[in-house]
């Protein structure tokens, strides 16, 4: 079986390269799968396109509404159309925007961004071929970039150097992390999957208020930093949480890593 990972030098593609030891196409923006002629070349004879190839900044899908539908949007139809492999495109729970509750795969989607837009818009395209959609919560682990799940990796950089870890608002909200090795083993299940459903959650099911996750990194990074309280930032969900019951019933998918245990593993990444 050949496979391909477009963004194959981002966060999550490079980890699928390396455990599957797949070809990686194009660089972490992604722009090079707007050219049809190499995507055409790269991807004859391939048999599954893990398409993680993305523009990610939500602030900057808002002032560059173009540019992220070309490479999101534009980009992904290349792929379907050029190849008929099966696609495993990394969308991701931004689609739901804001609930008070846990989301299911069958909820309605409020898009609150365009970067959340384009990730519809990708999901829609892929369900049209021989594709699933993989929509994933905070995605954290060694490499991650301050725009992927930037809040893990800013508040251990800021607690390392034992300076004041800011949180924006009163660090209620809560979130839903997932460790970027569970996030492989999910692209892998998907890979081999064989039933009918095409989206599915990738996430721990579980939440983590803000405040008791700097606190906890704060303690493991044996650090001296404090927290400091700021304004709440305008578009701040307060609750984001996954039913991952889906994946685990269909694609035999469940979050293995504990969060503190990642965590360690990031930390030592980032000493």
């Amino acid at each position: 079986m050949k496979c391909l990972v477009t963004g194959g030098n981002g966060f999550i593609g490079s980890k699928i390269a390396e455990k599957l030891n797949c070809e990686s196409y194009d660089l972490k923006l992604g722009d090079d799968i707007l050219d049809e002629n190499n995507l055409r070349a790269a991807l004859r004879g391939t048999d599954v396109v893990f398409h993680t190839a993305a523009k990610i900044s939500v602030p900057e899908s808002q002032e560059k509404p173009d540019e992220y539908q070309k490479v999101n949007v534009e980009g992904t139809k290349n792929i379907v159309k050029l190849s008929d492999a099966k696609i495993i495109f990394s969308s991701s729970a931004a689609v739901y925007g804001e609930y008070d509750r846990k989301v299911s795969e069958n909820d309605d989607l409020n898009p609150e961004s365009n970067y959340a837009q384009n990730k519809i818009d990708g999901e829609r395209i892929v369900s049209k071929s021989n594709g699933i959609s993989l929509r994933y919560f905070n995605v954290y682990g060694p490499g991650q970039s301050k725009e992927y799940a930037g809040v893990i990796s800013i508040f251990i950089e800021q607690a390392l150097k034992n300076e004041d870890i800011v949180i924006y608002g009163d660090g209620n909200q809560e979130r839903d992390f997932v460790y970027v090795a569970d996030v492989v083993e999910a692209n892998i299940s998907a890979m081999n999957y064989e039933g009918n459903e095409k989206i599915f959650n990738i996430a721990s099911g579980k939440s983590v208020k803000i405040k008791d996750l700097a606190e906890k990194i704060i303690e493991l990074c044996d650090s001296t930093s404090k927290i400091l309280y700021q304004k709440p930032r305008n578009g701040d969900i307060i609750y984001s949480c996954a039913d991952v019951s889906k994946a685990k019933s269909e694609l035999n998918w469940t979050s293995k890593t504990d969060l503190e245990i990642g965590l360690k593993k990031t930390i030592e990444f980032f000493k």
